[in-house]
């Protein structure tokens, strides 16, 4: 099963996450979101990411996560950070369409972006891991750091608040906001516009912009994903993450 749609248009590529309205992330759903980038950055100028109406992506399944064992989950994080490091690295204009939610690791495929637009109206972001019991993985902390500063990074991840998108554009997490009838639209025409710049001068030039960011993640991945797992197999985060399940049966 794919869980990615592609569709190639004048050298660019759209790939769209088809997981559902949720578009919930799993270790499989990362990985199908991995191959369609490294078939994107091999055959296309351009790429544009997008999700469904509701949902750019609504981030980790959790009745997903708490159903596997330690090491698949473990598994899953570091795939994730993977492909964070992936997009950041790549050497292909990468484009956001954001026509619905943007929570947790979606938030975080959002972010690792290089142009991210998004719907006005009720389209929310957020990092609302804290209240669940767990710290947001390294990878997205850092990222998220890098591209607002600590201040508003530390508002949003301690508070776990989600926000309307159109309120990050001014601290520069989403660049654009348009209407949800025409974002994918006006972030198409970005990317056919980023796919006319020199390949070679746009590659440096975003290298000499996400490298040191990329270094320090990779530095310190490690060690933070074994604090990760500690604090998600914690009895206290277990309650709260089973509570949260439960919540999303009814």
């Amino acid at each position: 099963m794919s869980y990615v749609d592609k569709e190639t248009d004048d050298g660019c590529m759209r790939l769209r996450l088809a997981n559902g309205s949720g578009n919930l992330l799993t270790l499989e759903v990362i990985r199908d979101l991995a191959e369609s980038l490294s078939e994107a950055e091999a055959s296309a100028k351009a790429v544009m990411l997008c999700g469904s109406d509701r949902f750019f992506s609504n981030g980790l399944d959790l009745l997903w996560a708490l159903s596997q064992p330690v090491d698949r989950l473990h598994a899953m994080f570091l795939a994730i950070g993977d492909l964070v490091l992936r997009m950041l690295s790549c050497p292909v204009p990468l484009t956001a369409a954001v026509r619905g939610h943007a929570i947790g690791a979606g938030k975080t495929l959002m972010a690792a972006c290089d142009y991210r637009y998004a719907a006005t109206g009720r389209v929310l972001v957020g990092v609302p891991e804290i209240l669940l019991g767990v710290p947001n993985p390294f990878f997205a902390d850092q990222l998220l750091r890098f591209l607002v500063g600590d201040g508003i990074a530390s508002d949003l991840i301690y508070s776990g608040k989600l926000v309307a998108a159109e309120t990050l554009v001014p601290c520069g997490l989403i660049n654009q906001v348009f209407p949800k009838e025409t974002v994918e639209d006006e972030a198409w025409k970005k990317t056919r516009e980023l796919a006319l710049l020199p390949p070679l001068a746009f590659a440096e030039s975003k290298s000499m912009r996400t490298a040191e960011l990329c270094g320090r993640i990779r530095g310190g991945l490690p060690q933070r994903m074994d604090a990760l797992m500690t604090a998600w197999t914690s009895d206290a985060a277990q309650q709260r993450l089973h509570a949260a399940a439960e919540r999303l049966k009814q």
